[in-house]
């Protein structure tokens, strides 16, 4: 691979004896992985549906959720049902690393303020998953925050909200308000160049100068919105220590943070080059480059969250619509708590307390939404991808299954054993991918047709 001249002399100087075996890395494949979500299928059901597939070879990852992986005939995992069901998601093994082994409580409110495409907010929603915590994912693009809610909701996550604000707004509704903050900064990617040749030519010295200025911003609004004691993890997939040791010493010397203890999963496989911070190169470590560094905010005291309640612009579903919700949606929506948020019908397992007065692109669950054309309302895919394996009407299929392949292309079903008359979802494994409507005898595909795909 030809690499721009400036960063070649920079890595020689970095790496000395090593840059020959640092260079010859690029000329390699990039390694392929992903990451289990094991808030809807175990590592045990996982793995013994793997152990009867001859075709894909895994390995395990540090950090108990992480699979790197091969198909004997080329395909990736996105190819794989498991995937349309949100139980896999496609990420770097390098990219996994500064998250697998942190330890996470799911009382934490969690901070991801450059989230998409949503790789490590996975990561995070999938930590707090089941508690009272929640991840408040932002993304100031808006076409790649479309990307990271789309994720989510394949996901099946219960407990995120996406946010498309500039970090400043963020601080200024947050201050002081979250026990993690990870920092995934936007960098000059040097990285990436493996897996991505085409972004060689987008490297200049000037673009990572200017990739310092942007991620300072983000890190004095990262740091305004950090609790005392809270803890902040910083990311990138470059190599220039103008963006990686360099800006760790500002946050110590500048915004008063100190370095905090990084996971053992960390220190075992990543190379420590300061105090707290750790570098993935791809001659050492199977994948890409990555920096990750782990810091503290001085202080911090016991917190009373009683206090966390319906944040302003939620309510609760008002009777009338949420009594034609119910007779609409077959009564599917009776053991769950309804509330309203501008123009939907969400639920909302984690309270956050407070929201950005606009900009809130996705809620918690969308649970129903109004169809102008039937003129009721209708479950949305979200409600189906969230909570269909505890509906009463489900399917449960193989991944093998063809009536699971028809579903997923778009097909209406027709299986041995009928739903009752009204909504249900199909499963596969046990993780819900989308619902059906029981009629006439068929199962009508609600599978969204953008979705939809030939396996």
């Amino acid at each position: 691979m030809k690499l721009p001249e400036a960063f070649t002399k920079r890595m020689e100087k970095l790496l000395c004896s090593d840059a020959g075996a640092f260079f010859d890395a690029h000329d390699k494949a990039a390694v392929k992985a992903f990451h289990l979500n094991t808030a809807r299928i175990s590592s045990q059901a996982f793995d013994d549906w793997l152990s009867g597939r001859s075709d894909l070879k895994t390995e395990k990852m540090p950090g108990g959720y992480g699979y790197t992986y091969s198909f004997e005939n080329g395909s990736s995992i996105g190819s794989l049902a498991l995937h349309h069901a949100g139980a896999l998601y496609s990420q770097d093994p390098s990219a996994m690393l500064p998250l697998g082994g942190l330890s996470i409580d799911k009382d934490m409110r969690i901070l991801d303020m450059c989230a998409a495409p949503g790789g490590k907010t996975s990561q995070l929603a999938m930590a707090v998953d089941g508690g009272s915590g929640y991840v408040v994912a932002n993304e100031p693009n808006l076409s790649r925050n479309k990307i990271l809610i789309s994720n989510m909701e394949r996901m099946g996550y219960r407990n995120v909200i996406t946010t498309c604000l500039d970090p400043s707004d963020l601080a200024a509704v947050y201050p002081e308000h979250f026990d993690l903050i990870l920092t995934d900064v936007p960098c000059s990617g040097e990285g990436m160049f493996r897996k991505y040749p085409e972004s060689v030519n987008e490297w200049s010295p000037e673009n990572v100068a200017n990739c310092v200025t942007r991620q300072r911003d983000i890190l004095k609004a990262a740091v305004t919105c950090l609790k005392p004691g809270g803890r902040l993890v910083y990311c990138t997939c470059t190599y220039a220590p103008e963006e990686d040791e360099e800006q760790i010493q500002y946050l110590i010397d500048e915004l008063g943070l100190i370095t905090a203890d990084a996971p053992q999963t960390v220190k075992d496989r990543a190379l420590c080059t300061a105090p707290g911070c750790y570098r993935c190169y791809p001659h050492l470590y199977d994948g890409e480059g990555q920096f990750m560094a782990y810091l503290k905010k001085p202080g911090g005291s016991a917190e009373d969250r009683k206090n966390d309640k319906l944040p302003a612009g939620v309510a609760h579903a008002d009777k009338a619509a949420l009594r034609s919700i119910r007779e609409s949606c077959s009564g599917i929506f009776d053991n769950y708590e309804l509330l309203s948020y501008k123009d939907r019908f969400i639920i909302l397992p984690a309270f956050p307390g407070r929201l950005p007065s606009r900009s809130v692109t996705s809620l918690g669950v969308t649970a129903a939404v109004f169809d102008e054309k039937k003129k009721r309302y209708v479950p949305h895919h979200q409600f189906f991808s969230a909570y269909g394996n505890e509906m009463a009407d489900r399917l449960d299929l193989s991944p093998e299954d063809k009536l699971l392949s028809q579903y997923i292309e778009g097909m209406e079903i027709t299986p041995d054993i009928m739903f009752s008359k009204g909504y249900g979802c199909i499963c596969v494994l046990g993780v819900p991918l989308g619902g059906v409507r029981s009629a006439g005898g068929r199962l009508k595909n609600l599978y969204p047709k953008g979705l939809r795909d030939h396996l």
